[in-house]
């Protein structure tokens, strides 16, 4: 027969099976080695009680046999008498332990093979033919005399603990395997292209923790199906434009020669083409890694980024606590920078831009800081998505090609490092990267 295939009927029986076995073998040790020892001793003065009981009333004299035959029964509830009782004594083919062991006792201390008998219309009074002195004497007891019952006592546990067991199995593990079904229905769901529901963020912390890393990677697969469908519409429209110029310079250009309209017609090829490399840049950013992960000065580094702008006629004004040690990748570290920077110069209009590199102990935070407008605090988180642009006309010249905040966000997150943006009180925007100085 096979097991059911299921987490829950498996895990179940497992755990149930493992129970009952350790319960049984604890019955089998406590029945071995302290319930049958106090049975046999109790047998054992249970016998030495009837052959004394038997020697003292064969030593008495007739008269005072029936008193002693009556304080015996009332004190020890035992019954002694010469005659055979009626009806007939039989022998019954199973006896309890306790009858075993008693009659082994009886056995031994008359050194002679003694067996117990049952009574035909009483099945709780169990009789001993007794042989004392050349008599032959009947000694009867009640089976409530031993009061005891270990056989029913350990069946009674094994019955009582299979249950328990099997109820607070079932409980448990019903707890465990409800969130992995709801789990399991999420994921199920999302393969179809459902979004699924949120799960509940709580119970035992592994399953928790779980179902919260559950919920960040639906949100995750969300937000790139937006972003697929943003970069989609961004590259149809952003393309169309150029298209078009192209269209219509192609058709003036019939017949005649005109260097400003091919001078358009290459500031629009030139266009597309930028277009087309920062999305490849974009969809190549998940195939970063940290082989070239080595430890840097990040005060030098920066100092050279500065050095390289400033040559180019964009200055920068460099706050850099140094030495400041810590394991990155440099190139990837530099084109971050360097995205943030020409974005920086690019809302600033001719104003000032300040690098700030601070130090702490465990991690390193480098701020950009630029005097521009700023952007709405709603909008800040959206800036960093694919094609996503503050102007909604999509204009070139002040909202350009939305693609490079979401770069330099991939590029951090492949790296576990974080970005914010955060408008200044003094006017403008500090973009600024945390960075763990020792990466696991």
């Amino acid at each position: 027969m096979r097991l059911p295939n299921t987490l829950f009927a498996r895990t179940s029986l497992t755990i149930s099976a493992a129970l009952l076995g350790f319960i049984l073998f604890t019955g089998f040790v406590v029945l071995n080695y302290m319930l049958l020892p106090v049975a046999r001793q109790s047998a054992g003065d249970l016998a030495a009680l009837m052959v004394l009981s038997a020697k003292t009333w064969a030593e008495l004299p007739a008269s005072a046999r029936q008193d002693f035959q009556k304080e015996l029964r009332s004190s020890h509830d035992l019954i002694l008498q010469a005659t055979p009782p009626k009806p007939p004594l039989k022998t019954p083919l199973l006896h309890s332990p306790y009858m075993l062991f008693l009659e082994e006792a009886l056995s031994t201390r008359l050194d002679q093979a003694l067996h117990i008998h049952q009574s035909e219309n009483k099945p709780d009074l169990y009789w001993v033919i007794l042989p004392i002195a050349g008599k032959t004497l009947y000694l009867g007891i009640n089976h409530g005399h031993i009061g005891a019952e270990p056989p029913r006592a350990v069946v009674s546990i094994l019955l009582g603990a299979s249950l328990f067991i099997l109820l607070t199995t079932l409980l448990v593990v019903r707890r465990i395997t409800r969130p992995l079904e709801t789990l399991s229905q999420g994921v199920q769901r999302l393969g179809q292209g459902i979004h699924p529901l949120p799960l509940p963020e709580d119970g035992p912390r592994e399953l928790a923790e779980l179902a919260r890393k559950f919920n960040q990677l639906s949100s995750e697969i969300e937000r790139l199906l937006e972003n697929r469908t943003t970069l989609l519409g961004g590259i149809s429209h952003d393309l169309r434009t150029p298209l078009a110029r192209l269209r219509i310079a192609t058709e003036l250009l019939r017949g005649r020669k005109d260097d400003d309209l091919l001078d358009n017609m290459q500031q629009d090829i030139e266009e597309m083409d930028a277009l087309i490399t920062r999305t490849l840049e974009l969809a190549r950013m998940m195939q970063q890694d940290g082989a070239q992960d080595k430890e840097t000065d990040l005060a030098a580094l920066v100092t050279d980024i500065g050095a390289t702008h400033t040559e180019a006629g964009n200055p920068l004004h460099i706050e850099a606590t140094s030495p400041c040690r810590a394991v990155i990748n440099e190139v990837v570290l530099m084109r971050i920078l360097n995205n943030l920077i020409d974005n920086a110069f690019h809302h600033a209009k001719g104003k000032g831009v300040g690098l700030r590199l601070h130090c702490s102990g465990s991690k390193v935070k480098i701020c950009i800081l630029d005097q521009g407008a700023g952007i709405p605090d709603d909008e800040l988180g959206k800036v960093l998505q694919p094609f996503y642009l503050l102007d909604p006309s999509r204009n070139r010249g002040t909202g350009g090609s939305g693609l490079g905040l979401a770069i330099v966000q991939q590029l951090a997150q492949l790296q576990g490092w974080k970005i914010t943006l955060d408008n200044r009180k003094a006017g403008g925007l500090a973009a600024c990267i945390e960075i763990p100085r020792d990466r696991p």
